[in-house]
């Protein structure tokens, strides 16, 4: 029986499978680097060009925020973060990410309209990082229902 990949011998298939491997490896990181771009460009345009503080404020911030979502996730760093969900699972929802990059987004503007400058950089990085991440947990969710619906077809 031929395998899965067998198909994939030609020049086009073969490079169709790097396509597939580079979007499965990149896409949360390129959600991520949506989000805290257009964050810092958001905080950015409600405030006044940032110092070099509140430069380094936004990216303890945004750091910050991984490190509280990862301390629960994996409960004190006693669990995996685990890593073998389906690639077409997480494609479907890299693909909803407009979703979450926007509300982050709108979360950093909402921390600059309503906090003072300096405090809306770490502020605002923060909650634009934890909105992307718990939002696109959601999507991943709803591309797994939408993956066992599926398979139930």
């Amino acid at each position: 029986m031929p395998s899965e990949r067998s198909g994939d011998n030609n020049p086009i298939g073969l490079y169709t499978r790097e396509i597939r491997m580079s979007l499965r490896n990149n896409s949360g990181a390129y959600g991520f680097t949506v989000t805290v771009t257009c964050s810092l460009s958001m905080l950015s345009a409600v405030n006044t060009a940032p110092s070099p503080l509140q430069i380094f404020l936004f990216v303890f911030g945004a750091v910050t925020s991984f490190l509280v979502v990862e301390t629960l996730a994996t409960r004190l760093f006693r669990r995996s973060l685990g890593g073998d969900e389906k690639s077409n699972v997480v494609a479907l929802g890299s693909s909803l990410g407009v979703l979450s990059i926007s509300l982050a987004v709108g979360a950093a503007a909402l921390c600059g309209v309503l906090l003072p400058a300096t405090p809306s950089w770490f502020v605002g990085s923060f909650a634009a990082s934890v909105t992307y991440l718990l939002v696109n947990a959601l999507e991943m969710g709803i591309a797994r229902r939408v993956e066992e619906a599926r398979d139930l077809a």
